[in-house]
């Protein structure tokens, strides 16, 4: 995908053409693709404010291989896509975490590349593009004053998240990584949620689902659960939701290696934080599988069981409330069914849409899913 735009006229530094020079926005698939092109028209008005300079921008999905120990290196790459490009500056968008001293990076850049990488999940779920834009147009607009962006522009600019900046042993290269607070941990927990995309997961489950809605309808078609679903509180009823949803999630999580064991003491808030992730990613597409099945079978229920032959089974008359206790105790039991339908379920589909795709990637690098070692 490929978007420019320009706003308004004035003094500009001149492109390799003469014309305005181009900001290059380059970003991973997924969120980061679709935060590029939402700032993208806002962006080249908000660095003419920093700068006082006029500048195009153009987005462009495209992944940067991965280095061995699980980054992107975005400037040993950055000249050869500048050049490919015809980009004057480069910056890159990514969903991948990335760490320094076991702090969160957001962003970093280059004396010696017009090129800035920047890190989605420590901005948070909240006004995601907004920062994005507000960090984009302070990078490449100080960039061009020859100067470094301070901490307290930089933390304007990220919605007043604190920062630390530092220097990397080559003195080229500024790191700016988040500072510990008790914000940050949410922060990033919640960024890294909005990557993963919990509804993702669904589609991924067809044989679970299938399962679960044979179970479910079973129970309903020959009047088994009836009785049962009569006699059950509605406390009752959703403490075995609860108790459902909980099992099934486990056992996705532990089928499919998803949890990621730690045991560098120094990386433990760090791993903690990425299973925690995969628990509310993992739960909470359980969680929407769970109302799909409800509805299901509340639909089955009603088309199913007349009236007539309901009061029949319950002794008393009956009414809409009865046909959900139905429907609800139903989709429990299929939903626990589900973990044998999960087993015929591709490990490998689940693990793409659990996680955003440069994260599965990072796990895969390491062979996380079979050996639970550390990503690194």
């Amino acid at each position: 995908m490929n978007t420019s735009s320009s706003r308004g006229s004035g003094p500009a530094p001149e492109g390799r053409d003469g014309t305005l020079p181009t900001l290059g926005l380059q970003a991973d698939p997924g969120v980061p693709e679709r935060v590029a092109a939402k700032i993208a028209d806002e962006l080249p008005e908000q660095i003419y404010e920093v700068s006082g300079e006029r500048w195009r921008v153009e987005v462009s999905e495209g992944e940067l291989p991965l280095a061995p120990d699980g980054t992107i290196p975005l400037l040993a790459h950055a000249r050869r896509v500048l050049e490919e490009r015809g980009w004057e500056y480069l910056v890159y968008l990514t969903d991948l975490p990335r760490y320094l001293d076991e702090r969160p990076v957001v962003c970093q850049t280059s004396s010696e590349v017009p090129a800035a990488f920047v890190s989605l999940p420590p901005l948070g779920a909240i006004r995601t593009a907004r920062r994005t834009r507000d960090l984009v147009s302070v990078l490449v607009g100080s960039d061009q004053e020859a100067s470094r962006p301070g901490a307290s522009t930089i933390e304007d600019a990220l919605g007043g998240a604190k920062i630390v900046q530092r220097f990397l042993p080559d003195e080229e290269n500024l790191v700016v990584s988040s500072r510990a607070d008790r914000f940050e941990a949410p922060r990033m927990l919640a960024g890294m949620l909005r990557s993963n995309r919990p509804g993702r997961l669904l589609p991924a489950l067809t044989s679970c689902m299938a399962v679960a809605i044979a179970t479910g309808a079973f129970g309903i078609f020959y009047g088994t659960l009836a009785p049962v679903s009569d006699a059950l509180s509605g406390p009752r009823l959703l403490l075995i939701s609860a108790l459902v949803t909980c099992l099934l999630t486990a056992w996705l999580i532990m089928v499919n290696r998803l949890w990621n064991r730690q045991r560098t003491p120094s990386q433990i808030w760090r791993h903690g934080l990425d299973n925690t992730s995969t628990v509310i990613t993992v739960g909470v597409s359980v969680v929407l599988m769970y109302l799909i099945l409800f509805v299901v079978m509340l639909v089955l229920a009603l088309a199913v069981n007349d009236a007539d032959y309901l009061r029949s089974q319950l002794m008393h008359p009956v009414g809409i409330g009865d046909y959900l206790s139905l429907a609800w105790l139903s989709a429990s039991m299929g939903t626990l069914a589900g973990a044998l339908g999960s087993n015929f379920d591709s490990p490998e589909s689940i693990r793409e849409a659990t996680y955003s795709r440069r994260y599965h990637q990072r796990r895969e690098l390491f062979d996380t899913y079979e050996n639970e070692q550390a990503d690194g």
